[in-house]
């Protein structure tokens, strides 16, 4: 006796194939698909999401040349509800490269009234003040537990050029977290 099951299989094979033969001829499409299943990372704390960060009012004497400094002023990036998981994360920090010294911020119009300063530019630093090149994807990695972690960095500006004038001297500058 035949096997009826065996004979509807074959069926569907024959026409699947013929099917399948008629648009692989005309239309050659592969598709390849990949992915990663990452453990849960961390939250970013809602007042880390949006912050501004007050870094000082300064003359344009205390800017005596070129490379000149202003103090550093402090800012966190806290994260909650790391996963064992994560050891780490290199922070990316993204925004308008200054067109004299492209490792500084360079300031923008935010619309506030008053002409803008000319002549410095935001330098970012980590906890140990190592200067942090802006738009730089290759950061160190910043070392992260389990629970809650806080990433300590600061912001001042430096001059750019051997007069500055004053002027508003705000900036806008994004970070993206790469975990480890």
């Amino acid at each position: 006796m035949r096997n009826p099951a065996l004979k509807f299989v074959l069926a569907l094979s024959l026409i699947g194939g013929a099917l399948s033969t008629a648009y692989a001829d005309d239309l050659p499409y592969n598709l390849l698909i990949s992915g990663t299943i990452i453990p849960q990372t961390c939250d970013v704390e809602s007042d880390s999401q949006s912050q501004t960060v007050t870094i000082g009012d300064f003359s344009p004497s205390d800017f005596p040349g070129v490379g000149s400094v202003s103090t550093a002023k402090d800012f966190q990036i806290k994260l909650t509800g790391c996963t064992a998981g994560i050891t780490g994360a290199k922070v990316a920090f993204t925004g308008n490269a200054d067109a004299t010294d492209p490792t500084l911020l360079a300031l923008s119009d935010t619309g506030s009234t008053g002409s803008m300063a000319t002549g410095i530019g935001v330098q970012i630093l980590d906890s140990s003040q190592k200067v942090i090149p802006i738009n730089n994807a290759d950061s160190d990695v910043y070392a992260l537990q389990e629970g809650d972690n806080q990433l300590n960095f600061a912001l001042r500006y430096k001059s750019t050029a051997a007069t500055v004038t004053s002027g508003e001297a705000t900036a806008v500058m994004y970070f993206d977290l790469n975990y480890q």
